[in-house]
């Protein structure tokens, strides 16, 4: 639910940076009122969970579901905000005290990948890959499928009030309410997953996650954090979640006063803010990590960590996005370029 008021923050922003697709204000509609993306659409779909069967970059009935399930988060968030709480936050009856100091290191975190991928090469070439993108028809629905919707709102035709979309992108849509599992699949989960439960309690430190999926994708650098994305973020507000089984496998990286804070937000949050830098330039993805604290601040409170992970995340993406453009990722760097990252807890 965090997630949907970020993405109301950040719609609400109306900077055009944040996606690619360019969404005019009105279109003949008729002409492609038979098409079958519009028929999908006006199914609605219910209440059913999809999820794509295998990895399609472009895949039209994922776009409309996709759509359809934006169209239930205002209702969801109006009830959130009157009532609501997350089911982790009930299972916490003890927060604690959340720590001030930087955990990590976002720069040396991409040179120890950057050294990872020396390590791989040249068995491995590293690419930047192609994120998934609004289908042809789904980018002609946008030009007017708002005015669509609430037309059948106001007709009684469908339940939900529908929610405007502007042009962001599928990528940030998917990213910001936590769907990148369902609507962004690369079919090398289920692979991650078994590679991770294979280490000790503790034992999957960030660069080792990023190593797995970069194996696993054969060097498609946007593959393998999304892959990393996928697993961390599916399903987030799951009841007992905090004792999953993968969960035990990932090392705490925030520094609290002990190990009982939210490290699986902490770890989908670095990977998800490093996925979006990587595809942006460095103004916006650090726009969506400086809104993604102004709603985490407003739906529960300062937490020092969670933006130290939006911030150093951004930094990550924006460093590899760096190296893979000028080509230094194959570079040895001088010893004052750091791949320790991370950082000492003061605290402990």
């Amino acid at each position: 639910m965090k997630r949907i008021v970020v993405l109301i923050l950040t719609l609400a922003v109306g900077a055009s940076a944040y996606g690619k697709s360019v969404v005019t204000a009105s279109t003949d509609a008729a002409a492609i009122r038979d098409s079958v993306f519009l028929r999908m659409v006006e199914r609605g779909f219910g209440s059913e969970r999809y999820r794509q069967s295998g990895p399609m970059y472009i895949d039209p009935e994922a776009d409309a579901r996709l759509i359809r399930r934006i169209d239930t988060l205002p209702p969801k968030l109006l009830d959130y905000l009157l009532h609501g709480t997350l089911p982790q936050a009930v299972e916490e009856k003890t927060r604690p005290r959340v720590g001030r100091t930087q955990p990590l290191d976002g720069d040396w975190l991409a040179n120890k990948c950057a050294e990872i991928m020396r390590s791989h090469f040249p068995d491995i070439f590293p690419v930047m890959g192609e994120e998934h993108e609004w289908s042809p028809q789904a980018r002609e629905y946008l030009k007017y499928g708002y005015w669509h919707r609430l037309g059948r709102r106001l007709r009684g035709l469908q339940q939900d009030f529908p929610a405007p979309i502007l042009n962001r992108s599928k990528l940030f849509i998917c990213l910001a309410c936590g769907w990148t599992s369902r609507y962004c699949v690369t079919g090398q989960e289920d692979a991650l997953r078994e590679r991770i439960m294979s280490y000790p309690d503790r034992g999957v430190r960030p660069h080792n996650a990023f190593e797995e999926s970069y194996l696993l994708n054969k060097g498609d650098i946007y593959l393998t954090f999304l892959t990393c994305e996928n697993v961390f973020a599916d399903d987030p507000h799951r009841p007992g979640r905090n004792s999953d089984p993968l969960q035990q496998k990932l090392a705490y990286i925030r520094h609290d006063s002990d190990d009982s804070g939210d490290n699986y937000g902490a770890w989908y949050h670095l990977f998800g803010i490093a996925l979006y830098a990587l595809m942006r330039p460095d103004a916006v993805s650090i726009m969506v990590a400086d809104t993604e604290n102004v709603g985490s601040f407003f739906y529960e409170g300062p937490d020092r960590q969670e933006y130290f992970m939006n911030r150093e995340g951004a930094y990550w993406g924006q460093g590899l996005k760096k190296m893979m453009d000028d080509g230094s990722w194959w570079l040895r760097v001088p010893p004052e370029y750091s791949t320790d990252y991370l950082l000492p807890n003061p605290g402990e």
